[in-house]
């Protein structure tokens, strides 16, 4: 705690709700977060399993998670989420499946993703252009 500056330290310790750690490259916000993750685990009794940490990069979840196990036993992070938000928003839809339309085997298509499945349909059925990236984009709007 003592490397965190008093702010980084007041975030750390606020334990009365949800907390959005928002600030710079560089400004220690993966400190704040990680030493919070342990502070919650270690002296508030919180179980792992009912703490969630979201942030953008997969790099960034798995850099997190690293620092967590650096600070406490595995036996104690079991359970412990840290993810993109993606990636968070995919589990819980498979978690929660049975409330939504979806199948099982549902998939999730980027735009890139989308534009190849269409050229490859197109091309399979030998229709004309379907080498033209321009058509494929006209086609997905």
């Amino acid at each position: 705690m003592s490397q965190l500056n008093p702010k980084q330290q007041e975030a750390m310790l606020y334990v009365s709700g949800p907390l959005l750690v928002l600030a710079g490259a560089g400004s220690g916000k993966t400190s704040v977060i990680t030493r919070k993750i342990a502070y919650l685990i270690e002296e508030c009794n919180m179980p792992a399993e009912r703490i969630t940490a979201v942030t953008f990069t997969n790099k960034a979840a798995r850099e997190m998670k690293a620092r967590v196990s650096k600070l406490l036993p595995s036996e104690k992070t079991r359970g412990l989420t840290v993810s993109t938000f993606h990636q968070f928003g995919l589990q819980f839809l498979r978690y929660e499946l049975i409330h939504t339309p979806l199948k099982g085997n549902f998939s999730i298509m980027d735009s890139d993703d989308s534009k190849r499945l269409l050229m490859e349909l197109m091309m399979r059925d030998n229709l004309s252009g379907a080498e033209s990236r321009e058509l494929v984009g006209k086609a997905l709007k």
